[in-house]
């Protein structure tokens, strides 16, 4: 599978706003990191994620870092509990076209 760049597909913002019509009901934050793992979208961050990132900020690092990982190996989205016991989705953002298989990026939140 080759990586592409989200841009050549979609805008962040596109797909933010379509997960959040999905998850908004529930309260769940929607982000979206391009193929570099680089977090290119958010809407919001829970105040729960924000107190553990100031006190852990490298374990929330590399924790993101092994969902995004996992993400490419697996490629389908799957529910994750972080170090810090939060359940997260992560979607893998696959485009398939003309017999090619191009990764661009992972929401989640």
């Amino acid at each position: 599978m080759e990586k592409g760049k989200l841009e050549d597909f979609f805008s962040p913002e596109e797909i933010g706003n379509l997960l959040r019509k999905f998850f908004s009901p529930i309260n769940a934050s929607s982000m979206v990191w391009n193929q570099s793992g680089k977090l290119v979208y958010y809407d919001f961050i829970t105040p729960y994620c924000k107190e553990i990132y100031s006190a852990a900020p490298g374990r929330c690092e590399e924790d993101r870092r092994r969902r995004f990982k996992r993400a490419l190996k697996e490629r389908k989205p799957f529910v994750h509990k972080c170090f810090a016991q939060k359940i997260t989705y992560v979607i893998p953002l696959i485009v398939k076209e003309k017999g090619r298989e191009v990764f661009i990026g992972v929401a989640g939140g």
